[in-house]
């Protein structure tokens, strides 16, 4: 009963470390972004949301698998079996994942380059219209028939921001 209250003890250490370096990491992270943004341009306040909950979601991730790697460590669980099938795992969904990855890396650079915002008339290879959204993955079109043209951020090879609309 003592060794099994001893790893419970210990279980809940680990999860209220977790969560309490969570918080600091968050709140670093939070001084490093919006401190050194003190500006009222709402793009720019608005991009660095975005990245901010990016950047926590990940945090979160990470700290608790490591925080649950610790506990399941503890209560005697083998984690080699775990790990190797988390690394083929990883390995069979990173070549599933190629193009969202290439989506998600051309989407980061394609907001934070400021290539071209919503609002901007942009020609993409044959297609062309006024840009409606931005987000990681694809870049939304409105042609001049109305039309919304969904293109992942991958397939954006170059842009021609054209000064006139239709």
């Amino acid at each position: 009963m003592e060794f099994f209250l001893k790893k419970l003890i210990l279980s809940i250490i680990y999860l209220f470390l977790a969560f309490l370096s969570t918080l600091i990491i968050k709140k670093i992270f939070s001084i490093i972004l919006f401190g050194a943004h003190k500006t009222q341009n709402e793009k720019l306040i608005k991009k660095t949301k975005t990245l901010k909950a990016f950047i926590d979601s990940l945090i979160y991730v990470a700290v608790y698998f490591v925080a649950l790697f610790f506990i399941l460590e503890k209560w005697g669980v083998n984690m080699t079996p775990f790990l190797t099938g988390a690394g083929i795992l990883g390995l069979t969904f990173s070549f599933g994942a190629q193009s969202l990855a290439k989506d998600l890396i051309s989407g980061f650079f394609i907001i934070f380059d400021n290539q071209f915002e919503v609002g901007d008339y942009i020609k993409v290879g044959t297609l062309e219209g006024e840009v409606k959204k931005i987000t990681l993955r694809q870049t939304i079109l409105k042609d001049k028939n109305d039309n919304l043209i969904l293109i992942p951020n991958s397939q954006i090879t170059s842009v021609v921001k054209v000064k006139k609309s239709y």
